[in-house]
């Protein structure tokens, strides 16, 4: 028999080791949280889902922190409310901020003005359309916190919406910021739910492309009854808009089952769908959460369309002839990467030949995992490939806890920089909302290894933290938009603001608003 000394020399590493590591995981105050950071769909608790879910929308805190953190960035001005997705339009030099409920002059970024207190709350798509030389707002109808309903025990409406129940897309005249003009509204017709509030795209040309939840689709267990999917209105005769194409992926229509059981998730979603709702979901979603942006308008010989379709993936499609999209390709993370949307927006940078997929948790503590950028190389775009991951957000040392997730509250991004921006777009950074990890700037100058470089943590907030945002590449300022309210931001990765009037030269997307005053 052979025996295994073991000297001094050796146990010293081993006992410094293990009282590392016992250091490391007793330095985290909360219980459950999940031991080494890794946060892959380790839970705090099967209750604490349930803690998102409630009349209000209103997140308990695990940590109420009043304070802001903010690096590399200078605040400029600041407008309380409540901000998800903003759009931006200029008259002239001036500039305004949709967003919030709000229309606000943001010319001169240190003293914002609200100019309108009764504009769209959420679903804001602006664009200039030079045929009627107005800019036309876009504003989403939804129905009907189905979600909700499901969590509180009632039962879900299974057909149809309440009577009177306005759902679809409005468009308004908003060329006077002031004083809305309501033009018409398209209605998705009946036994649909509407319009997703962040899921469509306006370039301010003769189509309009929706994230529509209409009948017929397979629908969400128990969540939902019908699917979003892709819908294409021609608006050239604004008064009257009309439907002239949609696209799905195969399995979303009820009656495609031999595409739905090809799907990875589909022994899920039956499975999920025949048992009560829990908390201890990890909630997926298999639909068009959308946008589909555009990167040049189909009328100026444009013809693709980066769409996201939650946990089936990003699509690439050839809107040749917008009555009929076909597919391109596919990039498809989930699995592994199935909770809450896996792709709720995709980015193009057609200059690079490259996109950015991001994702949506619904959960908060981390319960599904953390939702992060990726990289997709498109140099072929029949053969997409991601080629990097963005790096997870940390706290900074002086805030009271050591990890998001133990914030309480989402994590992970919502959304990228408004596409539709004045200046062109620096193709060397990308922005994000980050839920609580507030907003983050990125060097992707190397896209297979971005790289932060400035960032802001606004308050601990009564809802989900930094869900939009906006660069103004021009004038080299920051818009985020958060549930503390507008913050206006500089940072001399942009370099130095233009603190007053600039009538924009160009957009970011070619084309985009030519012609405006």
């Amino acid at each position: 028999m052979k025996l295994h000394i073991v000297t001094r020399a050796a146990v010293l590493p081993i006992l410094l080791f293990c009282a590392q590591w016992l250091t490391a995981q007793t330095s985290y105050p909360l219980e459950g949280q999940p031991h080494g950071g890794d946060r892959r769909g380790i839970y705090v608790s099967p209750e604490g889902a349930q803690r998102i879910y409630n009349e209000t929308d209103e997140i308990p805190r695990l940590y109420a922190d009043p304070r802001t953190y903010i690096h590399n960035m200078e605040l400029l001005g600041h407008v309380p409310g409540q901000f998800r997705n903003i759009g931006m339009m200029t008259v002239g030099g001036k500039r305004y901020i949709f967003g919030g409920g709000m229309a606000i002059d943001v010319t001169n970024p240190e003293e914002p003005l609200v100019v309108n207190s009764n504009a769209p709350p959420v679903g804001v798509e602006i664009a200039y359309n030079q045929s009627l030389g107005k800019w036309i707002l876009i504003e989403a109808h939804q129905c009907c916190g189905v979600d909700l309903d499901v969590v509180q025990g009632r039962e879900p409406f299974e057909t149809s919406p309440p009577p009177g129940t306005k759902v679809g897309v409005t468009f308004w005249d908003a060329s006077d910021p002031a004083n809305l003009i309501e033009l018409s509204h398209f209605s998705t017709g009946p036994g649909s739910f509407g319009s997703r509030y962040d899921g469509n795209y306006y370039d301010g040309g003769r189509y309009a492309y929706l994230a529509s939840k209409l009948p017929g689709t397979r629908g969400q267990p128990p969540f939902e009854a019908t699917d979003p999917i892709l819908q294409i209105l021609d608006l050239s005769d604004i008064s009257n808009p009309r439907e002239v194409g949609r696209w799905w992926v195969p399995g979303q229509m009820k009656g495609e089952e031999e595409a739905f059981r090809e799907w990875p998730e589909s022994e899920r979603f039956l499975r999920q769908a025949s048992e009560p709702w829990n908390p201890s979901w990890r909630n997926m979603y298999l639909y068009f959460h959308g946008p589909c942006i555009v990167p040049r308008r189909v009328e100026d010989g444009g013809n693709r369309g980066y769409c996201a379709f939650s946990a089936l993936g990003m699509r690439l499609l050839d809107l040749t002839d917008v009555t009929q999209p076909q597919l391109i390709s596919t990039v498809d993370i989930s699995p592994p990467f199935d909770g809450g949307f896996p792709v709720h927006t995709v980015y193009p940078i057609p200059e690079r030949r490259l996109a950015f997929i991001s994702g949506e948790t619904t959960q908060p503590d981390c319960m599904e995992g953390l939702s992060i950028p990726w990289v997709v190389d498109l140099r072929d775009e029949r053969y997409p490939m991601t080629i990097a991951a963005f790096p997870i957000p940390k706290p900074p040392p002086e805030a009271p806890y050591s990890d998001f997730c133990f914030r309480g509250g989402r994590v992970g991004t919502h959304a990228p920089q408004e596409f539709k921006a004045p200046g062109k777009q620096r193709i060397d950074l990308m922005g994000y909302a980050y839920y609580d990890a507030g907003f983050r700037l990125f060097d992707i100058s190397n896209p297979f290894r971005p790289e932060e470089v400035a960032w802001i943590v606004t308050p601990a907030g009564p809802h989900r933290g930094a869900e939009g945002a906006l660069i103004e590449w021009d004038r080299n300022i920051v818009h985020a938009g958060t549930d503390t309210g507008l913050y206006i931001l500089s940072t001399p990765v942009l370099g130095e603001p233009v603190l007053g009037p600039l009538k924009p030269e160009r957009w970011n997307a070619e084309g985009l608003n030519a012609g405006a005053p």
